[in-house]
């Protein structure tokens, strides 16, 4: 494969050599510029034995580096597993994360900050004796959330990446040409990656990236963009930013999580945008989308055209032509995998409600997102994950003195005749993934339950 045929290359090459591609603080990246480094660090890579179909884990600082460096292994028909976190977690051992690769990539020397953006940075490639190469055409491996379980190793082949770039360009409203879309999601997740930087590639606009991983740094990329792509927690922070320090902003479209309500509202109300949703999985990729924000929480979107899904049981379910697991020892019985979203779909416009995250079995028409939302109003719980369906379970965050009854009482005065939980635990804190995603495993949040206050039921719920 050469640097003009691989999947990706039009991508690289279908706009002028003096546009701008991509900018971080003052440093700004042409997309002549891109090209050369792109084929210049395949030359490198290439001189240390990385070819067709060779694995290689990526894994370091967020850089402009990062971007060349996973553009110049797709020339090379290498696939990648693209790693967020910085280089010191692993020191000179690799990353455990990566499965058998044959290479492992460092991006930026060990006292520089994972959280900080750099325009460019060292390059360390090792060899990994006992790695294997690549099966099938996978050409991009990430690792799912790990929200609900053991985290998975994820692959997508080219088709896959152009399938859902295709999608999302058929979605109204998301960012076009010449505009400045600030690109908040680390690059090394999954819309982060697709609907952030490769679609900005594809279009012609021009992604910019935040400084630092920081409330600060978030409000000043957005602070001359068309276009925001984040998590609910960036919308949280530039709902807090002053009136008027948006003034482009036009398009504001949050992933990774259920967007709260009350984000939705104050930010609104502050910068006169509706935050949009971008709902999907590592997995299948983009699902649906409301960009414009026209719906509002917690209603995410239609789904995305070109795409098949189902409700069974109350969860949604997504076709795939195969499994998107790569080291799963269960064999792939090929057509709809399901997402384990508890999900509605509103009658007069196809989009879909979400619900909450199944665990168990039981009453599927529980809103496990409205019960979280009825208890992180009440003013002594910081935080709250509710999991069904059988039996539906509270984990609150609380510093305060609170046992079930006092939650019992507060669910049902404001959820009426609604389901409710059947358990409560009383947490100090809720455990979350290495991306700030709250952790919905039972196994998990039960190991971070405190010592049982109240009478002997809270004890039996806590058990």
């Amino acid at each position: 494969m050469t640097q003009g045929s691989w999947w990706g290359a039009d991508l690289l090459g279908r706009h002028g050599e003096d546009e701008v591609w991509a900018q971080a603080g003052e440093r700004t990246v042409t997309f002549g510029v891109l090209r050369r480094e792109t084929a210049w660090l395949a030359a490198a890579l290439r001189a240390h034995g990385i070819g067709a179909r060779s694995t290689v884990a990526v894994h370091g600082s967020a850089s402009f580096t990062q971007l060349f460096t996973l553009f110049a292994l797709w020339s090379l028909d290498a696939q990648v597993t693209l790693l967020d976190g910085r280089p010191e977690r692993y020191g000179r051992r690799p990353p455990p994360e990566t499965g058998p690769v044959q290479f492992s990539v460092s991006l930026g020397e060990s006292r520089e900050s994972h959280h900080d953006f750099v325009d460019e940075c060292e390059v360390l490639v090792r060899r990994r004796p006992r790695g294997r190469g690549a099966e099938g055409d996978c050409c991009l491996v990430q690792w799912s959330s790990g929200t609900t379980g053991r985290p998975k190793a994820v692959g997508r082949g080219p088709a896959s990446l152009r399938e859902e770039l295709e999608r999302i360009s058929r979605v109204d409203g998301m960012p076009r040409r010449g505009e400045r879309v600030a690109v908040l999601e680390p690059a090394a997740h999954s819309f982060g990656l697709v609907g952030g930087v490769l679609h900005a590639l594809a279009t012609g606009a021009t992604a910019v990236f935040p400084a630092s991983r920081t409330g600060e740094a978030a409000v000043r990329a957005a602070a001359e963009a068309h276009a925001v792509l984040g998590n609910p927690r960036h919308f949280a922070w530039l709902a807090g930013a002053a009136r008027g320090s948006l003034p482009r902003l036009r398009l504001a479209v949050s992933s990774g999580d259920a967007l709260p309500a009350e984000t939705f509202s104050v930010f609104r109300g502050r910068h006169g945008v509706r935050v949009g949703q971008a709902y999907g999985t590592t997995e299948t990729g983009i699902i649906a989308a409301d960009p414009a924000g026209l719906l509002g929480p917690p209603l995410v979107g239609p789904p995305v055209p070109g795409l098949r899904t189902r409700v069974v049981g109350g969860v949604l379910e997504v076709h795939l032509t195969r499994s998107p697991y790569l080291y799963e020892d269960t064999p792939w019985r090929g057509g709809w995998l399901p997402t384990r979203d508890l999900v509605t779909v509103e009658a007069a416009t196809g989009a879909l409600q979400l619900r909450g995250r199944v665990q168990g079995l039981g009453n599927t028409t529980a809103d496990l997102l409205r019960i979280e939302s009825v208890l992180r109003a009440h003013h002594h719980v910081t935080d709250a994950v509710v999991l069904g369906v059988g039996p539906i379970e509270a984990h609150v965050a609380t510093r305060a003195d609170l046992d079930s009854t006092d939650l019992r009482s507060w669910c049902r005065r404001f959820l009426g005749g609604a389901p409710a939980p059947d358990r409560y635990h009383l947490l100090r804190m809720l455990p979350r993934t290495a991306n700030g995603k709250a952790i919905r495993d039972r196994v998990v949040l039960r190991r971070h339950t405190t010592a049982p206050r109240g009478n002997p039921t809270d004890e039996r719920q806590r058990a």
